[in-house]
């Protein structure tokens, strides 16, 4: 990762088609990549729309220089606040024991 870049990043996952186990492995190098950024103190956003129009992902390839293959997933990275944790119900309020 850029360490200029402080904020305005993009990362491009692209599978090599369209099916479950290409899908799969884009979103396990998603899943790297999320966890290094936060251990490296980056904060990461989903951009959707690119993605889930089908008619822009050829577009969108292209753009980032991987004509002819698939775009399936669009993140946001770079350095940001700290935000509070989302809160969560106790373990014992969701488990039956």
């Amino acid at each position: 990762m850029d360490p200029g870049c402080l904020g305005d990043c993009i990362a491009v996952f692209v599978g090599g088609g369209a099916s479950p186990a290409q899908w799969v492995a884009v979103g396990q190098a998603c899943q790297r990549f999320a966890l290094q950024a936060t251990a490296l103190g980056l904060k990461q956003a989903f951009i959707k729309q690119p993605v889930e129009v089908a008619s822009l992902r050829p577009e969108l390839a292209a753009l980032v220089g991987l004509p002819g293959r698939r775009t399936d997933i669009v993140m946001r990275f770079g350095y940001g606040p700290e935000l509070p944790w989302s809160p969560r119900r106790p373990i014992a309020a969701v488990i039956a024991t």
